[in-house]
Parts: structure tokens; C-alpha cells; sequence
């Protein structure tokens, strides 16, 4: 990895949804206290890693690291397309 490309851990949802736990590899509280969050609320979701500039129009990479939430077998590749479209609705 560059030095110029930003990397971030988000809590990725089955539907696109998303939120920034940070730049550093988040501890396994926060996962557990992210993984509790969305089971309360009865979603689903997975811990990912983010490489690249969000508000850019360039690519960026989202790799799974871990499935958090309620149990699920969601296709990660349905809820990467969610979030590629949350995404473009968010900087266009």
C-alpha cells in the first residue's frame, strides 16, 4: 500500500449501509460493541477493511474481515453492489 491511500475499518450492513470505525484496526471490544449494535436492531453485517479515498470518484477496494450482527449467510457480493450504490448516491 502507497502512503497516499487512505484505509479505514467499517461496519458494513447487508444493505449498503455503512459507518467509519477509524483508520486504526479497531479493538475487539469496539468490533463487539458494533457486532451487539447491529443485532439489537436485528441486522446483519460484516467488519471491513476500506482502501482508498470514499468522496473520490476513484476505485476503492472493501474487503471482509469478519461477519458481525445477527447470524446471516448474506452474499457479500449483493451487499458490496449496496454499498458501491450508497456510496455513488452519497458523492454524486
Amino acid at each position: 500500500m502507497s502512503a497516499g491511500v487512505q484505509q479505514r475499518w467499517i461496519v458494513l450492513g447487508t444493505d449498503g449501509r455503512h459507518v467509519s470505525l477509524g483508520r486504526t484496526e479497531p479493538t475487539e471490544a469496539e468490533i463487539a460493541t458494533a457486532s451487539d449494535a447491529l443485532a439489537a436492531q436485528g441486522l446483519s453485517g460484516w467488519l471491513a477493511r476500506m482502501q482508498g479515498e470514499y468522496y473520490s470518484r476513484s476505485r476503492i477496494s472493501v474487503e471482509p474481515l469478519q461477519r458481525i450482527g445477527i447470524s446471516h449467510d448474506a452474499d457479500w457480493q449483493a451487499t458490496l453492489s449496496a454499498f458501491h450504490a450508497a456510496r455513488q448516491r452519497a458523492t454524486h
